[in-house]
């Protein structure tokens, strides 16, 4: 069968809980399991696993977001397939992002938030339970990565599973993809992996700007861009001497940034020699304030826009070492989040004033039981209306996974093992409801409705 090598090889452990995505690039988050409940084995062969795998297989890549997956925002998706018998036993690549510490506070990343939330103690036992659980199947793993969600140089347990990883297959076979902010890549902290160098080895660094200013405040550091210029020589040394085999440097390209990404591009190829240049554009995480809405520059509607079009028509982006993950494509953003709201508003409006919504609802809602999915205002409105007159046994939300609204639980899509498929589900949503509700289909729900049926 030929499938997206990321739905098989992708295999990320992102957090304390030790949630297993397969795929970052997919709207619902990929959510496939969790290694303090069950082992590698059991949650890679889960029928959660083997839903993302068919939509792969039978060419639907509705659940893919294309403002984070390069291979269907560059239309490259048949390219990146591999054939394959049948899926393997343990997966031959494994990521390792959950720690989620960082020395950084990068202005369009979550991770800060996360390394506030859980009591030290309880903390460092489930991390030794991921380590224990990883360590079976260490050994199996061909290609191994850290650290995509958090800093490599400050997350202990990564280090050290990363410094006795001994693979059963040969050397040569084997790889390395080492991904960090290089505040902390200096000689003394190579020295804790050096043991790497004997594989296949790629590097690649995230530096969002080489202007000090602009360095510091997005990368929420108060570290000199001196520091960093240092460590990249440093890398740069160890590819020279063929140690490392792949240096790539990357950013996120955003509001405050994208004026200096033609030189940016020139000074990462001329003074440090790299094999690529990795530009990504930002994304909001979770549905954005008119800050983050101002970072998005791709967006059409944005002031800078056409200012940033312009940018990219520099020769430099033609150059074979610069990829552009955002295709030339706009973001989809849409309109600045006060006409959203406007638009929520009237939504909110209809739910709680409209004479006549519960009979309404009751037309168009066949079960007794509703599903709410994505949980921002809309979503919570529905809730707090609709539980008098339905059960409503959980919600839907990947951003807010584990946590509970009104006594509800609320899961990811791809953490509803051992739920009922038969309650309806109400996709709460604004924008790429038709994605959802597919993907909700997908799920075995029979009855999904988007919120604009229901008003």
């Amino acid at each position: 069968m030929r499938i997206c090598k990321r739905a098989v090889d992708f295999v990320q452990v992102i957090n304390e809980n030790g949630d297993v995505r397969l795929c970052s690039w997919l709207y619902d988050g990929g959510v496939i399991g969790r290694l303090t409940e069950k082992t590698m084995k059991e949650i890679y062969h889960s029928k959660e696993a083997e839903l993302i795998q068919e939509y792969h297989c039978n060419g639907n890549h509705s659940n893919c977001n294309p403002n984070a997956c390069p291979y269907v925002a560059n239309g490259t998706v048949k390219e990146n397939e591999i054939e394959i018998d049948k899926i393997p036993e343990y997966p031959e690549s494994l990521y390792l992002a959950y720690e989620n510490v960082c020395n950084y506070r990068c202005v369009m990343c979550t991770i800060p938030d996360c390394m506030q939330r859980t009591e030290a103690e309880e903390r460092e036992k489930k991390l030794q339970r991921i380590d224990e659980e990883l360590e079976k199947i260490l050994p199996y793993v061909k290609n191994i990565s850290a650290n995509g969600l958090g800093e490599l140089f400050v997350s202990k347990h990564t280090l050290n599973l990363l410094s006795k990883w001994e693979p059963l297959a040969k050397k040569e076979e084997c790889s390395v993809l080492l991904e960090t902010n290089g505040a902390l890549f200096n000689k003394e902290n190579w020295e804790k992996i050096s043991n790497l160098g004997q594989y296949n080895l790629s590097v690649a660094i995230t530096v969002l700007s080489f202007e000090e200013e602009i360095y510091r405040e997005l990368s929420g550091t108060a570290l000199p861009i001196s520091n960093l210029i240092d460590n990249l020589h440093f890398v740069k040394s160890l590819r020279e001497k063929g140690i490392i085999n792949y240096f790539e440097i990357a950013t996120v390209y955003q509001e405050k940034n994208f004026r200096e990404l033609p030189e940016f591009a020139r000074r990462c190829i001329e003074e440090f020699n790299v094999d690529c240049v990795r530009l990504r554009p930002f994304e909001p995480w979770r549905d954005p304030d008119m800050q983050e809405w101002f970072r998005d520059v791709r967006n059409e509607y944005h002031p800078y826009n056409k200012e940033f079009l312009q940018v990219m028509k520099d020769p430099i982006f033609k150059h074979p070492k610069v990829h552009d993950w955002g295709g030339g494509k706009a973001s989809g953003l849409g309109p600045e989040p006060y006409t959203k709201m406007r638009a929520r508003y009237s939504l909110l409006e209809s739910i709680f004033c409209k004479e006549g919504f519960m009979e309404h609802c009751k037309q168009i809602i066949k079960t007794d039981a509703v599903v709410i999915y994505a949980m921002a205002v809309v979503g919570r409105a529905l809730v707090s209306v609709l539980k008098d007159e339905y059960t409503i046994p959980f919600c839907i939300d990947k951003a807010m996974q584990g946590q509970h609204y009104m006594g509800i639980p609320i899961y990811s899509a791809g953490n509803l093992e051992g739920v009922s498929r038969n309650a309806t589900v109400i996709v709460s949503m604004d924008q790429n409801e038709e994605a959802v509700i597919n993907l909700m289909k997908k799920e075995g729900f029979k009855s999904v409705i988007s919120i604009k049926e229901l008003i």
